[in-house]
């Protein structure tokens, strides 16, 4: 026996689940489906990404549209389209699974951190043959590389469990930056040449990008922060454990607004060119913004699921589309 359930969520968003009796009296759900009905034009059922078996953690987009995907599955996968249809290749040389992806430099260059503490860089055609930027902490001393941001110009900086950024510079280790007193979560490059990074220590410290130097503290949240973005403006975005997202001013720091709705930890942040923002949270939401108002316009489900650590990673591709990871579904979905 099937039962179709039909419920009708806010802001016209329709699911709809297919539940059957099993033998054992158990209740399993087969299949399910959701989707914009009547409200949003150009919202559907999202194309979807399959490729990794287990938990994408990590996704950043190239400057030529490339999307790549980093799972739990040890696997770094790269995602582009051809006449419409989309093709997958396998980067090569990475230890372990990946926490962090970026994308930079004057190459376009990839740069994945994961359960060792080097830097992996894959550049030029040849993916299986990356170069491994050293620096870190032996992983005997459990340091994990938590997040990587890479400048124009290809210097790398990343963050780790144990409270330092390091920065390469033509593969060599240039400096480390001390001063957060917990993980470091998140690190963007914004505009002005500075370097963004939030931690577990619940601040934003704003950096020298060149020099390294400190600039500014940025302080509001009461629990750790996750993830840092800036806009193509300079505005920055924070969101944290306390179950919002800062709005905070590019030029001198200031909070600007506060954003409220989500019931749980934010897990990740992405402005697109129009200032929109989109947010995924531990309570299987992503919201979606107006960015001068900061009033959320739109309320999507999509699962994050647990599989060794919640992972909700969310961007915005060159197209202008949305990427991010449905555990319920195990793939990649494009809105």
């Amino acid at each position: 026996i099937l039962i179709q359930v039909v419920t009708e969520g806010v802001c016209g968003l329709v699911c709809r689940r297919w539940y059957g009796a099993c033998q054992d009296g158990r209740i399993k759900r087969w299949a399910w489906e959701r989707r914009w009905e009547g409200y949003i034009s150009g919202w559907r059922v999202p194309r979807r990404l399959v490729g990794h078996n287990y938990t994408v953690i990590a996704l950043a987009t190239g400057p030529d549209g490339t999307v790549y995907s980093a799972g739990r599955d040890g696997f770094v996968r790269a995602w582009f389209g051809i006449d419409n249809k989309w093709h997958m290749r396998t980067l090569g040389g990475q230890a372990r699974y990946t926490y962090a992806l970026a994308v930079g430099g004057p190459n376009g260059s990839v740069y994945g951190a994961g359960t060792a503490t080097a830097i992996t860089v894959w550049s030029g055609t040849d993916d299986n043959c990356p170069v491994i930027l050293e620096g870190h902490p032996d992983r005997h001393t459990n340091s994990t590389v938590k997040t990587v941001a890479v400048a124009e110009n290809g210097t790398v900086f990343a963050g780790a469990s144990d409270h330092s950024i390091r920065v390469w510079s033509d593969g060599e280790h240039l400096r480390t930056l001390i001063g957060h007193t917990d993980w470091i979560a998140a690190l963007v490059i914004g505009t002005q040449g500075r370097l963004y990074s939030g931690s577990y220590d619940r601040t934003i410290r704003v950096w020298s990008a060149a020099h390294g130097t400190h600039l500014s503290t940025l302080e509001g949240h009461t629990l750790p922060i996750l993830v840092v973005v800036v806009g193509l403006d300079g505005t920055v975005y924070s969101g944290s454990d306390d179950t919002t997202i800062r709005v905070w001013s590019g030029d001198d720091g200031k909070l600007l607004r506060t954003l409220l709705g989500h019931s749980r930890s934010i897990l990740s942040v992405a402005v697109d060119g129009g200032g929109t923002i989109f947010s995924r949270a531990k309570d299987d939401t992503m919201r979606v913004w107006c960015g001068a108002t900061g009033t959320c316009r739109h309320i999507l489900s999509v699962s994050v699921g647990y599989s060794g650590g919640y992972s909700a990673p969310l961007v915005i591709g060159q197209d202008g589309k949305v990427y991010t990871f449905d555990s319920e579904m195990v793939c990649v979905s494009v809105w």
